[in-house]
């Protein structure tokens, strides 16, 4: 077993909080997450929004596509995820990656994954990307670009000194290849399809980071595998049941 889990905090405390909120983000900081990851969509003027959607349906009850908007249509519309939260959270915005860059200047230990969507990729290319590190320019050093897309990373790793990461669409002979000539420092994997053997993993410069996990049982058969990088959806309460011998969370 590996001695230390890293907790990512994913799209902040969603159990608790709006994903991608303020709120959750601030609630997952506070909890003593070291890591934390957002999603984010770009709007029609060219705003870096944090958002796993590009419609705001889920988050806003309107059927808005990010993509399609400008941040103006959207910023002050209620986004506390009714339907799961009931009014709770009616407070709750939309907040854009520069705002999420100003939260995190008062952490500058935390690691940020930030996960760069396909469907504003495929409305912008690879302008995202630039859009992306203008908003983090002032914590960029602790950030990483994921995403899917390959060769929007490809792009991050010629255009920017910036650590990547790539989440992969499934587990293939081609894509190790592909790991291979990107080098990232970290490769994600979704436990649906993540070997089960310690052997089957590819041998390579990265870090292994599986998603998303939410019990200690699921902690215990990944360290077991040598993964010490897991998302999840329910940071501090993993933490308050599984203590911190294992997990590395501030003090």
């Amino acid at each position: 077993m590996t001695n230390h889990i890293y907790l990512v905090a994913h799209r902040g405390e969603p159990d608790s909080y709006p994903e991608n909120s303020l709120a959750s983000f601030s609630h997952a900081l506070d909890s003593g997450a070291t890591h934390i990851e957002t999603d984010v969509q770009v709007t029609a003027d060219n705003i870096v929004v944090l958002s796993h959607d590009e419609n705001l349906n889920r988050l806003t009850g309107k059927n808005i596509s990010i993509t399609k908007s400008n941040f103006a249509l959207f910023k002050d519309i209620p986004a506390g995820f009714s339907s799961h939260f009931s009014g709770t959270f009616n407070h709750s915005r939309i907040a854009s990656l520069k705002q999420f860059s100003d939260l995190l200047t008062k952490w500058p230990e935390v690691i940020c994954f930030i996960e760069i969507k396909q469907e504003s990729l495929s409305c912008f290319g690879n302008r995202v990307v630039d859009l992306v590190m203008e908003a983090l320019e002032e914590i960029k050093e602790q950030c990483v670009l994921i995403s899917f897309n390959y060769d929007a990373l490809v792009y991050a790793r010629d255009k920017y000194p910036q650590s990547i990461g790539w989440v992969l669409p499934d587990w293939s002979d081609s894509n190790q290849v592909k790991a291979d000539r990107l080098s990232p420092e970290y490769l994600f994997v979704d436990t649906d399809f993540f070997p089960q053997n310690k052997n089957d993993l590819w041998q390579g410069p990265w870090q292994w980071v599986a998603y998303t996990i939410n019990t200690v049982e699921q902690i215990k058969t990944y360290a077991d595998l040598g993964v010490n990088i897991i998302e999840t959806n329910r940071l501090s309460q993993l933490q308050r049941e599984y203590g911190n011998t294992i997990i590395n969370a501030k003090q």
